[in-house]
């Protein structure tokens, strides 16, 4: 455990964020898992930082070096136009060298990720089994978010 967490234990910082989609059915009620566009998983994921204003800090600092570095200059993701990395750092839209540089950051600070992942075709046979008990039983995409920030 860290110095800062075992000094003062009530102050935690988290950030959540998923993969993923909680959707099971589309609004006619038709199931969307197996269809093209659907994720198989659920995955919501917790960080836990010891230190967000430093790392917020060197992130900004690493986006700005990164912003001014001849090599991305033709980058759509790093035009501020296009609102991606540029703005936030985001896997799905930054390069690989970018990634790369990202990773290498949080190496060098107190992180620990906690993740929940929940297989979709195992929630729908729940589901399915629900509404044979519970015929009124509609689901609700929170459901399977709430229960994972639960736990």
């Amino acid at each position: 455990m860290s110095d800062q967490l075992k000094e003062n234990p009530t102050i935690r910082n988290y950030f959540v964020d998923e993969a993923g989609d909680p959707t099971l059915f589309n609004t006619h009620g038709k199931v969307l898992l197996g269809k093209e566009g659907c994720s198989k998983f659920f995955i919501l994921g917790k960080l836990d930082i010891v230190d967000p204003e430093k790392l917020a800090s060197e992130l900004n600092e690493l986006r700005a070096r990164l912003m001014a570095d001849p090599y991305f200059q033709g980058v759509p993701s790093m035009k501020l136009e296009q609102r991606k990395t540029a703005v936030s750092f985001h896997a799905k839209d930054d390069l690989p060298e970018v990634r790369r540089e990202v990773f290498s950051l949080f190496s060098r600070h107190q992180l620990q990720f906690f993740a929940v992942v929940r297989n979709k075709a195992f929630i729908l046979d729940k589901v399915i089994n629900h509404r044979k008990l519970w015929p009124g039983y509609r689901y609700h995409p929170n459901q399977l978010y709430d229960r994972c920030v639960s736990q």
